[in-house]
């Protein structure tokens, strides 16, 4: 169950960064480069159903898959614990962004524009942390090096940085650029360690074989 819900969510990261990819070539004078991934669920979106179902509840359930892999394939400890327990906050509030749209260009006026703000928060916050505290999980875990510890911890720093600097405004004119830069090496540091548990359940079930 734990590999099936591993390939669930590498999979599942590549179709989210694909159909934001989509939708935003769909929309006409949308840049992926000014434009955030929250106006491509706006209200004023012709595309928020897409987005907001299917891309941001589909999100939220490919995180919490990734929340149960992990709590399923690494060996038990306190950090790990703690990670998956951040991980499952991270995914539950992308599902119920999904509920929330922002306002027309993001310029949020409205309680459900504000409670879309407030709901990605849990994402934001809880997916570079659990990478950040994932360095000490997987030096626990002993079948990961000192490469996938570091990288851990500094993509988990920088997407966490990246948070306040896209919402205070210090980078101007390109926020949507910024929010990937932040967001994006989550998904796919949640990618590369389902594919690499997905490995090591392999070769353990295949070393118990061969004993």
């Amino acid at each position: 169950m734990g590999r099936v819900l591993a390939l669930i969510v590498a999979i599942g990261v590549v179709l989210y960064v694909a159909l934001t990819f989509l939708l935003g070539w769909m929309w006409e004078g949308y840049d992926p480069i000014r434009d955030t991934q929250s106006e491509l669920g706006a209200v004023d979106s012709p595309y928020r159903t897409w987005m907001n179902i299917g891309g941001f509840m589909g999100l939220g359930v490919v995180i919490l898959c990734f929340a149960a892999a992990y709590h399923l394939l690494l060996r038990d400890g306190i950090a790990k614990t703690i990670a998956t327990a951040l991980v499952m906050v991270a995914g539950v509030g992308m599902i119920v962004v999904g509920f929330f749209p922002c306002d027309a260009g993001c310029v949020d006026v409205t309680r459900t524009g504000e409670l879309h703000g407030l709901w990605s928060m849990p994402g934001a916050i809880g997916l570079p942390l659990a990478a950040m505290l994932s360095a000490s999980v997987f030096r626990t875990d002993g079948r990961f090096g000192t490469r996938w510890q570091a990288a851990s911890f500094w993509i988990g720093l920088l997407s966490l940085v990246s948070g306040p600097i896209v919402a205070l405004g210090w980078i101007e004119g390109v926020p949507g650029l910024l929010q990937r830069a932040g967001m994006w090496p989550s998904l796919f540091w949640m990618m590369a360690v389902s594919l690499r548990l997905v490995w090591l359940d392999e070769a353990h079930a295949a070393q118990g074989a061969r004993v």
